[in-house]
């Protein structure tokens, strides 16, 4: 009865909307997942209004979690955003027990669809992975130790804070304005960001240069210093000579007084 129950409460929060106040629908959606007669005659009983309710509750609260996480991705859609989240729900759904993750999933359901969709604007993937990170990283834990002062050390790793994400764009939508009512484009170009949680609890950005970018990816990928160093110069093709040592200790110091560096791997 249980698993029977819950796979249609399923279709019927998920699915198209159910004329439930037709018996013969309620009836037909109840045998559909093989509740039992007598219990589905109970369930009946009970009417069709108080489901119905149970139904728009849910998506409601589904939707507003989204609303809170990528408001100007929604108001950009507009009625595309309404066809995509319905098609979610129908057919895949989320899996998670946390609100603050659906828009996790939500997102990366609807990424390569997005790609191929001419009426979704080609920048609207980053926005919307932009405007999620506020919620996603002041939501993250930080760890409880104290910040450490070190002398810089090219074969140490360095700590840092857990609340904190490096990510790529096609497009700066950082500089997009917060208002639901602008459509300006943002510019095309690769861009890359630092997204930490300050110590005061404030989301806030930081563009990093190609290099800088995969320094600290490496950096947090748990290589030492001199082997970011090393790699990342590699990759961008780049001599590593006294200007990047110097620039990635102005980089580091600056990271440490923003609370997102804390210190040496012992």
């Amino acid at each position: 009865m249980q698993a029977a129950l819950e796979s249609a409460m399923a279709e019927l929060v998920l699915g198209p909307e159910l004329d439930l106040y037709r018996p013969e629908v309620m009836s037909a959606w109840l045998a559909r997942h093989g509740v039992p007669f007598e219990d589905a005659q109970a369930i009946e009983a009970t009417g069709a209004k108080r489901f119905l309710v149970y139904r728009r509750m849910v998506r409601h609260t589904l939707r507003e979690a989204l609303e809170l996480a990528i408001p100007r991705t929604m108001a950009r859609l507009g009625e595309r955003f309404d066809h995509y989240f319905a098609r979610f729900l129908a057919e895949r759904g989320p899996r998670t027990h946390y609100l603050r993750a659906v828009t996790q999933e939500f997102l990366k359901w609807c990424a390569p669809q997005w790609m191929v969709d001419p009426q979704v604007p080609t920048y609207i993937g980053d926005l919307a992975r932009h405007e999620s990170l506020r919620i996603e990283v002041g939501s993250l834990p930080i760890e409880d130790v104290e910040r450490e002062v070190f002398e810089l050390e090219i074969d140490r790793s360095i700590r840092f804070t857990e609340a904190m994400r490096i990510v790529e764009y096609g497009y700066k939508v950082h500089e997009l304005s917060e208002s639901l009512d602008d459509r300006s484009q943002p510019v095309r170009a690769d861009t890359r960001l630092l997204v930490y949680r300050s110590p005061e609890h404030d989301v806030r950005y930081l563009e990093l240069s190609p290099l800088a970018f995969g320094i600290l990816d490496r950096l947090l990928r748990g290589r030492t210093l001199r082997q970011s160093l090393r790699e990342a110069c590699e990759d961008k093709d780049t001599a590593l000579d006294t200007s990047v040592i110097e620039g990635s200790a102005r980089l580091l110091s600056d990271l440490a007084e923003r609370g997102v560096l804390l210190g040496a791997v012992r």
